[in-house]
């Protein structure tokens, strides 16, 4: 009996194994379903975030920004990788005041582009200041909005997911 691509799924969210999510993602990638490849890594997103004790919904969905980051950057640099940068800004100042200085911020916006083209863009910064605009300037939400406009131009539609040969989750 095989189970539809929408089943593969509903069991990937459901996956609390890393190593599981990482195996799953191989399969995806070597049978080409980028929808498993997608579910395997949100749900490895969703796990890391897990780890952080948010105080509101706004804190969880910076929080899973991050994870999403460190996930991009694991994938960049084939391995695991913390995004020492982003974690030691929300110790410095509080997740609000991060994401302003992260949205202010004219550096390349690897996160973006990575997450956006994997169709993972809710776990980006970007995602969390459009879903939050009451907590920012008005130009600081036309400029994530921009910017998510601009990507998902620019995003092509036949994403290459790469090969992960280490666990990076």
């Amino acid at each position: 009996m095989f189970m539809s691509v929408a089943e593969l799924i509903e069991m990937i969210d459901l996956e609390k194994d890393t190593e599981k999510l990482f195996r799953w993602y191989q399969n995806g990638h070597s049978r080409n379903l980028p929808a498993i490849m997608t579910a395997a890594l949100r749900q490895a997103i969703r796990l890391k975030a897990g780890e952080f004790d948010p105080e509101d919904d706004f804190e969880n969905s910076v929080f899973h920004a991050l994870a999403g980051y460190e996930v991009a950057l694991g994938i960049k640099n084939e391995g695991r990788t913390a995004g020492t940068q982003a974690r030691n800004l929300l110790k410095l100042l509080k997740p609000v005041d991060a994401i302003k200085f992260l949205i202010n911020s004219k550096d390349k916006k690897f996160g973006l582009v990575t997450l956006t083209s994997m169709h993972l863009a809710e776990f980006t910064v970007e995602s969390v200041v459009v879903t939050y605009p009451e907590r920012f300037l008005p130009e600081q939400v036309l400029e994530a909005q921009r910017r998510l406009d601009a990507i998902f131009e620019k995003c092509p539609k036949d994403f290459i997911y790469p090969e992960i040969e280490h666990n990076i989750f």
